[in-house]
């Protein structure tokens, strides 16, 4: 998960609540049943016996009936369950009902006169819409998760079924899987009972190293709530996809499952088929098993799943890179070109630049390469870039790029070349073998009528391929991707009409990203280069200017939920707190250099147009940053066709804090058109050393809400519904990092001009490295910009800092919906 939102603090919206609000009173790991008791003539009937069962594990509930008939089960473990009612001088009525997570299942419940040791058998069928209140969600059942076509088996594909989800297509680098109703994917929320299932550096759902968020096997119901006015709902503006996972029963049960797919039954695809590129190497296996049953009967049972994938996928990806002919001729002009070009002829650039062609030319699959044309450089030049545009300028080089008096597209002139390619280009196949597997179990307790508990530990173990090279695979990139995490859900009822659900859990990752042949790269090639002239060629050392990288999460998290019935009113009061302690890698970003060309004319004369290097003083830092929640809630049954529900909550999420106070921004805020006085010293233009990140971060967030569902005397075939409220997202954890590399922690050179070759006097990597050597001394010193420039090399430049915005990072939404 090169690539990450938000936490479960919603996990324990354990409340119950003794009316109808068909999503509110439950919590978004478990569901609650309702209902209305009455007589032959719709009278309600006040101190009925209602008997709630589960037909999996024998656990059983009893309450009477309000005054006004009503009844609830809140808090329920999804799954099927009996109720039985039974008054004096009625027959006994029973019917099955399922309880999904995150919905409450109304259940109306009509006594015929008789005698209560007579019983009638009723068969109800699920509604079909929501009756209950304004909140816009969709359940699932497992049948329904089993028979989804879903390559992979990723958890996330479920939502993406849902009324007013898109997937998302952002352009950009945009991250997140969907979007619900406009708003961005980084707004959604995921949990697995009730634990939130986020990476907090990127607010995506904690995926692992293939990128998939396994445990298919392991889910019982999911649901996926779009809108959500009640005050559970929060830290995220978008929607909140719910997982409740299997449980044992009183009966054993399990399942295995495999898939297998490979090369030889898939056809080669339509660009490699054109290119005369064979069938590449393709392997995929998956599978999953599980097992649940008792431990002791109706009072305890557990739960164990195992699922994994191990695949090689290849590439297929356009390679370009430089023919031999071209290097040759590079090779054998150097020193008269860049004497050309500079004034001084390198002499010490051959073995380098003999290094890059080899490397190019020994790449998989160059025996396929073709000469550019056309109709991969558009510009007529034959993959020359700049070279000889206008006319032949450089030794040795007449014979390259387009034909004399082609036009070139690019420049808007004429090329002046030969007619000899510069540039071969072939597709690349090569891959990685990729794997993640995982084991999670789950132990429940009914300690009694008052108390239910459980426990689940998971692990997940991978490793991804996350770059793979297509010019060696020593410039592979590879991240090692271990999770666990462990929960304890406690449910405890004081009465009939006061419940509390309570969550504990903790989470810890690792998402580290590196060569892990480092050393054997930087001693085959030390840079990351790019030659991003026209029909650029393919990246040598591949992408390790961008590692290594990552971070590793420590997270705890706390909730708990009160919920209390009172006549025609349930409220709901709860609170929740999550931590996050994030030791930040992203400091190697760019500790290896990046070396880029914008012209062949330029790197064929020994020079390099732009170097960009880092110099940390720290390749880790620690990161910490929580979020706090509370809400009330009142949920008001007004009468049998009016459901009412007014909440409020308020957050607060914490400015990041570096344990290390590795932070630093300018003293005074930078405007447009502002200046500053060269002659002021760095150590007072910049304060360094700074624990906090933001200037101005808003301290707590009112989100107040508002629902109602209304149907036409008690209809459960029409009802209009809406909502408005006011939601926030949680800030990722990544918007730090575009604040914690600022100088002097992170001192960032951006030089241009200068030799390629590390053997060459004066060359970009030495006059960078030269250039950070002379800042430092000169701002430990209480030195300024005029006495930075005196002692750098030549060709040294002040180094690049972004400035903190005052502003709050604070996301803020207001929803609504009829």
């Amino acid at each position: 998960m090169l690539h990450s939102k938000k936490r479960a603090w919603l996990a324990g919206l354990a409340v119950v609540t003794l009316f109808v609000i068909q999503m509110s009173a439950q919590t978004i790991v478990t569901g609650d049943v309702v209902g209305t008791v009455t007589d032959p003539s719709n009278a309600v009937l006040a101190g009925a016996t209602v008997t709630l069962s589960s037909t999996d594990t024998g656990a059983t509930t009893e309450i009477k009936t309000s005054q006004t008939g009503l009844f609830r089960f809140p808090l329920l473990k999804p799954g099927q369950y009996r109720i039985a009612a039974t008054q004096s001088g009625f027959r006994t009525s029973q019917q099955n009902v399922t309880v999904a997570v995150g919905q409450i299942t109304t259940s109306n419940i009509q006594l015929q006169l008789g005698q209560s040791n007579e019983t009638v058998e009723v068969t109800t069928a699920t509604p079909v819409i929501q009756t209950e209140n304004a909140n816009i969600s969709t359940a699932f059942t497992p049948a329904q998760v089993d028979l989804l076509p879903n390559g992979g088996n990723d958890l996330t594909a479920v939502a993406q079924t849902a009324p007013g989800v898109t997937i998302n297509s952002s352009s950009g680098g945009g991250y997140g899987n969907f979007t619900a109703f406009g708003l961005p994917a980084t707004s959604n929320l995921f949990t697995v009972n009730g634990n939130d299932a986020m990476d907090p550096y990127l607010n995506l759902n904690n995926s692992g190293a293939t990128n998939l968020l396994l445990g298919k096997n392991e889910v019982q119901e999911t649901a996926v709530v779009s809108n959500g006015y009640t005050g559970q709902y929060g830290r995220n503006a978008g929607a909140q996809v719910d997982y409740a996972t299997k449980s044992g029963t009183n009966a054993f049960h399990g399942n295995a499952q495999y898939f297998f797919n490979s090369g030889g039954l898939n056809a080669n695809d339509w660009f490699n088929n054109n290119t005369g590129t064979p069938l590449p190497q393709e392997n995929n296996n998956q599978w999953a098993a599980s097992i649940g049953g008792p431990i002791k009967k109706d009072k305890a049972f557990f739960f164990v799943d195992t699922e994994g994938l191990r695949y090689i996928l290849s590439t297929s990806a356009l390679t370009i890179v430089p023919t031999q002919a071209f290097g040759s001729a590079v090779v054998a002009n150097l020193a008269a070109n860049s004497a050309l070009l500079g004034g001084t002829p390198l002499t010490n650039s051959e073995a380098f630049y003999n290094n890059i062609f080899g490397l190019y030319n020994a790449a998989p699959g160059i025996n396929r390469a073709v000469p550019v044309d056309s109709t991969i450089d558009a510009t007529n030049n034959l993959g020359c870039g700049d070279l000889n545009v206008g006319g032949a300028f450089l030794n040795g080089l007449s014979a390259f790029g387009g034909t004399s008096g082609t036009f070139n597209n690019a420049y808007g002139t004429n090329n002046g070349g030969g007619g000899t390619p510069c540039a071969s280009y072939f597709r690349s196949t090569v891959g990685q073998l990729s794997t993640e597997w995982i084991l999670a179990g789950r132990v429940d307790f009914n300690l009694g009528n008052s108390d239910k508990l459980f426990l689940r530990y998971r692990h997940d173990e991978g490793t991804q391929p996350t770059f793979t090279d297509p010019i060696n695979p020593v410039f592979n990139v590879t991240s090692n991707q271990p999770q666990d995490e462990g929960q304890l859900n406690w449910t405890h009822t004081f009465s009939p009409t006061v419940l509390n659900q309570f969550i504990a859990s903790g989470t810890y990752y690792s998402s580290v990203f590196s060569d892990p042949r480092q050393a054997e790269a930087s001693a085959l090639f030390p840079y990351s280069y790019q030659n991003l002239d026209t029909s650029s060629w393919t990246n040598l050392g591949g992408t390790n200017f961008n590692f290594p990288q990552g971070r590793r999460v420590t997270q705890y998290q706390f909730v708990d939920d009160l919920s209390l019935s009172h006549g025609s009113h349930s409220f709901r009061f709860g609170g929740n707190f999550r931590r996050n302690d994030i030791s930040d890698l992203i400091f190697g970003v760019l500790t290896t250099p990046q070396q880029t060309t914008g012209s062949n004319t330029d790197f064929a004369a020994g020079f390099i147009d732009q170097i960009v290097q880092r110099f940390p003083q720290s390749l880790e830092q620690p990161i910490a940053l929580y979020s706090f929640g509370l809400y009330g809630q009142d949920e008001w049954r007004v009468n049998s066709s009016l459901k009412l529900t007014m909440a409020l909550r308020v957050e607060r999420n914490s400015n990041a804090v570096c344990q290390t106070n590795c932070f630093s921004n300018l003293t005074t805020p930078f405007q447009q058109g502002s200046s500053f006085n060269p002659a002021t010293p760095y150590n007072q233009l910049i304060a360094a050393g700074q624990s906090q990140t933001f200037p101005d971060l808003e301290k707590v967030v009112l989100q107040p809400r508002f629902g109602f569902a209304y149907s036409p005397k008690g209809s459960t075939s029409t009802v209009l519904r809406g909502g408005a409220g006011l939601f926030s997202d949680l800030y990722p954890g990544s918007l730090v990092d575009r604040f914690n590399r600022n100088t002097p922690e992170s001192n960032q050179f951006v030089l241009g001009g200068l030799p390629f070759s590390p053997d060459e006097p004066g060359n970009a990597e030495s006059t960078v490295t030269g250039c950070n050597t002379a800042f430092s001394n000169n701002f430990a010193a209480g030195g300024n910009v005029t006495s930075f420039l005196a002692s750098a090399p030549a060709g040294c430049a002040t180094p690049t800092s972004p400035a903190i915005p005052r502003a709050s990072p604070t996301t803020n939404a207001a929803n609504w919906s009829l």
